[in-house]
């Protein structure tokens, strides 16, 4: 059965009282027409919390991803369904590209796995129109291009108006180093949770900080966590209605920009009590630096955004007891806010 889309606020499942992050709401149309209130606004919520709500309703461009979001979650309701066989097929068993089985990497709680399956395509194949992507994601080409443009075109102006706010300049323009003609990580993931069972060994997605710049998500559904620093808390992100998308500061982010901006903790897990009741979905489009890129990381080190990239992914399926004894899958944000 299709799942419902809201238009309304949804209630937690259960109607349990539970913690929900306090976030603000940027609108995008002041953003694209350089609103100095917004784009101060913008930053603020960049350096404290590092996580937003936008408001796409306010211009065509984002009116346009609304429209063509709802299309996603079609496609993605369709796809999911497939027998696992079938969806092995598109594998490539890449961090960038294709077909992620349930069960890869780290779950939440101790010596589980994961609970979600993915789908992803990178944006220099869609750019290429590659002959490598996925048959089904080349039948809906029109779509998944426009969605992707227009994504990227939300995460550039971020990026342009946060330059703008830093004072930046020349090269150190934060879009100087995500320059579309340079190879990169950036790509779009679409990402499922079907249901378990009580006592099953895949719970959630475990707590990590992201490993791009700028996060543009959409997710109808409850599930998200971030972790709050001043609280030292999990609360839950509450589901937006329709015409709104979550941002979030990745690690990339935060290093380009000499640390002032906030790259946050957070992961999914079950509303209710470690168990999926229902398929989950959401769509991430992760806009990531040029892979040669230099970042800072948070122990010092001096890095390509590649090497981030692929090192973090690695992390991402180590035991707890390994992730623990570093600052990778966290970004070092465990040690500025405590062991969460």
């Amino acid at each position: 059965m299709a799942t419902q889309r809201n238009n309304t606020w949804p209630a937690f499942p259960g109607g349990e009282q539970v913690k929900i992050a306090s976030l603000d709401t940027v609108d995008l149309g002041r953003l694209l027409t350089k609103n100095p209130i917004e784009i101060k606004k913008l930053l603020d919520v960049c350096m404290t919390h590092g996580f937003f709500y936008l408001d796409l309703q306010t211009c065509k461009e984002g009116l346009q991803l609304i429209d063509d979001e709802q299309g996603v979650y079609r496609f993605m309701e369709e796809y999911f369904a497939k027998p696992l066989e079938t969806k092995m097929l598109d594998d490539r068993k890449s961090f960038l590209h294709g077909f992620k089985p349930v069960g890869v990497f780290t779950g939440t709680k101790e010596s589980h796995k994961d609970a979600y399956e993915t789908l992803k395509v990178a944006r220099e194949e869609m750019d290429a129109k590659s002959e490598l992507m996925p048959d089904s994601v080349k039948a809906k080409m029109e779509l998944f291009d426009r969605f992707m443009n227009l994504s990227n075109l939300v995460n550039y102006t971020l990026l342009m108006c946060l330059s703008d706010a830093l004072g930046l300049t020349g090269n150190a323009r934060l879009e100087e180093s995500h320059r579309r003609d340079q190879k990169s990580n950036t790509c779009l993931v679409m990402l499922h949770y079907p249901p378990t069972e009580t006592d099953g060994t895949n719970i959630g997605h475990n707590k990590h900080t992201d490993i791009g710049s700028i996060t543009l998500l959409f997710s109808e559904q409850w599930g998200l966590q971030v972790f709050d620093p001043e609280t030292q808390d999990w609360k839950f992100i509450q589901p937006r209605p329709r015409g709104h998308a979550t941002i979030n500061v990745g690690d990339s982010l935060r290093f380009l920009s000499g640390k002032k901006l906030y790259s946050c903790l957070h992961r999914v897990i079950p509303p209710t009590a470690d168990v999926q009741t229902e398929d989950r979905y959401s769509i991430a489009y992760f806009l990531r630096p040029e892979n040669a890129a230099v970042l800072e990381d948070a122990d010092g080190k001096v890095v390509a955004a590649s090497k981030w990239h692929d090192d973090k992914y690695v992390m991402f399926g180590a035991p707890h007891q390994e992730q623990d004894k570093g600052t990778v899958l966290t970004g070092g944000m465990e040690t500025i806010l405590g062991r969460a």
